[in-house]
C-alpha cells in the first residue's frame, strides 16, 4: 500500500484500549507522520451523547505518549475535521472499519479516507456496556 507524507486521525480515546492502539500503529505505518485529533468532552457529548469517562487532559496525556504519534491536537464542535484538515493539510484520514463511507464524518473533505481494521473483540462501547452500566 501507499506510504502517505501525512496522516490524520480523529477519535475519542476516552477507554483507551488494544484497539486504539492498534490502529493508531497501522496508521503510522502508512505515512510518516501522523496527527492525532482527540475529541474534547463538549464533542462526546453532543455527538456520542455521554459524558467523558477520562477528563480531556487525560487522554491528551495518553496518545501524546505513543511513539507512532507525531502531533496531537484537539476536535472540538466549533473546530472540527473540515478545520484540522485545512490546518494540517494531510494527504489521508485514517479510520477504524466499524465507520463506512455513509457514517463517517470525514468523507467528502477533498482527501482519501482509508479505513483500518479494527481489533475483534474490543471497543469501548463493549468496555462501557462491561464496566460503567
Amino acid at each position: 500500500m501507499k506510504k502517505y507524507r501525512l496522516g490524520i486521525s480523529f477519535g475519542v480515546y476516552e477507554l483507551f484500549h488494544i484497539g486504539h492502539l492498534n490502529l493508531i500503529k497501522q496508521a503510522k505505518n502508512l505515512c510518516d507522520k501522523l496527527i492525532i485529533c482527540v475529541s474534547d468532552d463538549n464533542y462526546i457529548l453532543y455527538h456520542k451523547k455521554h459524558s467523558s469517562v477520562m477528563p480531556l487532559s487525560i487522554r491528551l496525556e495518553i496518545i501524546s505518549s505513543i511513539k507512532y504519534v507525531d502531533v496531537v491536537d484537539i476536535q472540538s464542535i466549533e473546530y472540527g475535521k473540515k478545520e484540522l484538515i485545512k490546518k494540517y493539510n494531510p494527504d489521508v484520514i485514517f479510520v477504524g472499519n466499524d465507520w463506512t463511507p455513509a457514517t463517517f464524518g470525514g468523507e467528502g473533505l477533498g482527501i482519501p479516507v482509508i479505513y483500518l481494521n479494527r481489533t475483534d473483540g474490543i471497543s469501548s462501547t463493549q468496555l462501557r456496556e462491561k464496566y460503567f452500566q
